[in-house]
């Protein structure tokens, strides 16, 4: 069952910071791929192509690297979430469900800003509900919208406990940016494996049922 209390914030960055630190290298790498393979598809498109069209092209190839990379990050750190071993594959694991993240995050995306624009705080509170949007995606064999009702349920009654979460975040992540930048490739999967702890906090894992053989008789 979730818990029913307060969401466990300085758990779950405590279940960050450890496990950046234990899989340094394997994080800080899959990171670096995540980051730098679709940058440079658009230093390449940019270098290449003239027209405003292929560029914008590129620029189109580019996101859709950067969202198959998001889910498998995500992937990745659900894994690590779940006591797994997650391998450097799993990057690429988010590549099936794609189209389900684009449709549900160009909803979410018109919400927040609908929300945003309105009266700020809606935005706000849009924002924080569906933010595990991706690791539904990646964890259940589930459509866009169902994705998006998804968090929309496991967060009712905790948007103070992810608001907490979110200033968290951002000054965590403020500290790897005075950290001349490099410091993001810590602090940014750190933030990410909280995420994957507070989901799974709200949304634990399925047991898996082992049907017993029934006896020849």
């Amino acid at each position: 069952m979730p818990n029913p209390q307060g969401l466990p914030l300085g758990e779950s960055i405590r279940f960050g910071w450890k496990t950046v630190q234990a899989r340094a290298a394997f994080i800080v790498g899959v990171t670096l791929v995540a980051w730098a393979v679709p940058g440079i598809i658009e230093w390449a498109g940019d270098s290449a192509f003239d027209t405003r069209l292929q560029e914008f092209g590129i620029s189109v190839i580019a996101s859709l690297v950067s969202s198959t990379f998001a889910l498998g990050l995500a992937k990745i750190y659900l894994r690590f979430r779940d006591g797994e071993t997650p391998i450097f594959e799993n990057l690429f694991d988010g590549l099936a469900r794609l189209h389900i993240y684009i449709a549900a995050m160009i909803i979410v995306g018109i919400a927040v800003f609908m929300g945003l624009v309105l009266l700020i705080i809606p935005g706000i509170i849009f924002l924080l509900r569906l933010w595990f949007v991706g690791f539904v995606v990646v964890d259940e064999a589930v459509g866009p919208v169902e994705a998006i009702q998804r968090s929309w349920d496991i967060t009712r009654g905790r948007t103070m406990d992810l608001f907490l979460l979110f200033l968290l975040l951002v000054g965590l992540n403020l500290l790897g940016i005075v950290a001349l930048g490099v410091g993001l490739l810590v602090t940014v999967p750190v933030s990410g494996l909280s995420l994957a702890f507070v989901y799974r906090e709200l949304k634990p894992k399925a047991a898996v049922v082992v049907e017993q053989p029934v006896p020849a008789t």
